[in-house]
């Protein structure tokens, strides 16, 4: 029976299998945290719900935050871990070139310490680049991989796209500099950029570290990882995005043995804050059909 403390009012026709499931939800809460990896404070995120595990790395110029919609809407049926990558964030930014396969067992060793595994690894351009990695080397901790519009391709190091502002004036600024830079994002997500992605100081805004110490070790050849993955993997492709191309497209599935892709629809890179209810219900149909 239900704690008379706890008591549903009979008026709201609810059932206690109701109460219940209401309050396991909201339980569920986001905890934030920093640990070290390797003699790097990693920002992390835990919605530590009782489900399969699910394990979300952001895009460049993105945080542990840029997933957010996802893990609320799924916290009560996964255990999800959003991790900030380094040079992002409030994680710290490594002084030094790092090449992509140290950066990515960096962020395993987090996985490690919380004893997050095996876990289905939801990666964002640069994060789905270390998926590929990290799935192709520990095949028993990965039960399944999705890609947001990322793919093996030739990476320069270098960014083509022009430094934001030094620090902005007001909120409203802010505001129209993301529209500009990320013209499909929701308003759920503009919002939640202005609280995560920027820190303030004297009246001003000021961006938080997007990514330009990291830049420089994305240059890797991605072939060979993937030539070794075993697990299921959904590859999402923003229709408005080229970075996936329809001959990458066609190695992919003649390379990896379990491989679905789809084409999405009124988004281009950012498919996770452009369409985030397309999005979910994508990952969730993948994840239907994973053997947790």
């Amino acid at each position: 029976m239900i704690p008379e403390t706890h008591a549903i009012p009979a008026e709201l026709g609810l059932g206690e299998d109701c109460y219940y499931l209401v309050h396991i939800f909201l339980l569920i809460v986001m905890k934030e945290g920093h640990l070290d990896s390797y003699g790097y404070n990693i920002h992390y995120i835990h919605w530590k719900g009782t489900g399969p595990k699910l394990l979300l790395i952001h895009s460049m110029g993105m945080d542990g935050h840029s997933m957010d919609q996802l893990a609320e809407s799924m916290k009560s049926d996964f255990d999800i871990l959003s991790l900030t990558i380094l040079g992002h964030g409030d994680s710290d930014s490594p002084n030094t070139e790092l090449p992509l396969d140290e950066h990515a067992e960096i962020m395993r060793n987090i996985c490690t310490q919380l004893d997050f595994k095996p876990s289905v690894l939801i990666g964002h351009s640069v994060g789905g680049m270390m998926g590929m990695i990290l799935t192709a080397k520990y095949p028993d901790e990965y039960k399944g991989l999705v890609l947001v519009d990322i793919a093996p391709f030739e990476m320069t190091g270098e960014s083509s796209r022009p430094e934001p502002p030094a620090f902005f004036e007001t909120e409203k600024k802010a505001k129209e500099w993301l529209a500009e830079r990320y013209p499909g994002f929701t308003p759920y997500y503009v919002k939640n950029r202005i609280k995560y992605a920027f820190k303030q100081k004297d009246g001003k805004l000021y961006l938080k570290p997007r990514g330009d110490t990291v830049r420089s070790g994305l240059a890797i050849d991605l072939w060979p990882y993937v030539e070794r993955i075993r697990c299921p993997v959904l590859l999402l492709m923003g229709v408005e995005s080229d970075l996936v191309t329809p001959e990458t497209q066609k190695r992919m599935e003649k390379t990896v043995p379990d491989i679905e892709a789809v084409k999405v629809e009124g988004t281009g890179h950012m498919i996770p804050q452009d369409v985030p209810e397309k999005f979910e219900e994508l990952v969730k149909g993948f994840l239907k059909r994973i053997k947790h």
